[in-house]
């Protein structure tokens, strides 16, 4: 089996996922984009249909899948419903399922694996910090050492579905900055289950325009005792977990991006082959016509190196490069491809009820986030280039 070829069982996901999301339209999306409210049936319809045990153990409960399923799921599911639907099997399957069959103590797996499978838990994962930004090792959010656990105090930013998490990944120093060797020492996930917090956790939403169903958080945190068994891989070692996660974030913020991708396309395409000016449909314009087939090609590409990078994440290979790449090239085709769609549909384009704005809003999120396109230059520039950092 190539690595760009689809598997049988994953064409049969695709179409469960045609079958069995087809109830939640543009309509719901749209008014849950207006109110900012959780899609809560639609997680339910996920869970349902076990599309979050899909990289979970067989031990465990799960279908024992990889990575590579989770990012073909999460294309589709984004090619459906859009950029927040995509996005929650990312939030389940890689922050949730990936990091703890891959960190956790035998005993989490245990207990919380199964759980995740049967969509019991909603998850976030707390990074960035408003003075850091993307040089994470500058955090201050601080974990101290307090009888048999830690005591974390600190702040968080822009900390997705942190209102409605069960499980709160947090990375926290645990050694002063000054005090360490290398910047990226000193640093510890810790998990924070919400039902059984001892401390202060206040947790205030931002009003944002972009996956407004999922929502961005500030997060604070006052003397939040954590026990030392939630502590995710070692002490002091975080870079040890980091890389895995965010290469998975990567990979699947690049499926997100190709599926949103291909459905503002596809509505495009459609629109332009009705809609008619001239007498004739616009879609018979090479103004129109050709950027659509241009947004089409750069999709199909980042689709592949996403693949490629997958495939790499599932053989325990060094995937570092090719999923920042596919990252890259989907956020930029993403965008393209909804602001084409906004150029065929012109003033409707405007048109809260078209969709094109709510999806134009969020892709514009991926050449920002998780991770911006200048350090992923930065990165393949001082990485794979051997070229002086940059910044």
């Amino acid at each position: 089996m190539g690595i760009y070829s689809i598997p049988e069982d994953f064409r049969l996901l695709g179409e469960n996922i045609k079958y069995s999301l087809s109830k939640y339209d543009d309509r719901y999306w749209r008014e849950h984009d207006r109110k900012g409210d959780f899609p809560d049936e639609f997680y339910s319809e996920l869970a349902r249909n076990g599309f979050f045990s899909l990289n979970v153990p067989e031990e465990y409960g799960g279908v024992g899948q990889g990575l590579r399923a989770v990012s073909f799921v999460i294309k589709e599911v984004s090619r459906s419903c859009g950029m927040s639907a995509g996005d929650l099997i990312m939030a389940t399957c890689v922050f949730g399922v990936q990091t703890i069959k891959s960190f956790a103590s035998k005993e989490l797996k245990q207990k919380l694996l199964p759980e995740l499978a049967e969509g019991k838990h909603i998850v976030s994962f707390a990074i960035t910090e408003p003075d850091a930004g993307v040089n994470t090792p500058e955090i201050k959010t601080y974990a101290e050492k307090s009888g048999k656990g830690f005591v974390i105090n600190g702040r968080k930013i822009w900390t997705t579905l942190a209102h409605r998490a069960s499980l709160l990944f947090v990375l926290a120093r645990t050694k002063q900055l000054s005090k360490v060797e290398k910047k990226t020492d000193g640093l510890t996930v810790f998990l924070v289950e919400k039902e059984k917090a001892v401390g202060s956790l206040s947790i205030s939403r931002i009003e944002d325009i972009s996956m407004r169903p999922l929502g961005s958080c500030e997060v604070v945190f006052e003397n939040l005792y954590v026990p030392e068994e939630n502590i995710i891989g070692k002490i002091d070692r975080a870079w040890e977990v980091l890389p895995t996660v965010l290469n998975a974030e990567r990979i699947s913020t690049a499926s997100i991006g190709v599926g949103l991708g291909e459905l503002l396309v596809m509505k495009a395409a459609e629109y332009a082959r009705v809609r008619k000016t001239f007498s004739r449909p616009i879609g018979s314009n090479q103004g129109i016509q050709f950027p659509l087939a241009r947004a089409f090609s750069q999709l199909q590409a980042a689709w592949a190196v996403t693949q490629k990078a997958a495939w790499e994440f599932d053989s325990s290979m060094d995937c570092a490069t090719d999923a920042n790449v596919a990252a890259y090239m989907a956020s930029k085709a993403a965008f393209f491809a909804a602001d084409r769609a906004m150029q065929t549909f012109g003033g409707m384009a405007y048109a809260v009820d078209s969709d094109i704005e709510r999806h134009w809003r969020d892709s514009r999120l991926l050449r920002t986030g998780p991770i911006p396109e200048e350090m992923v230059l930065s990165f393949i520039g001082q990485r794979v280039l051997a070229l002086p950092r940059s910044y």
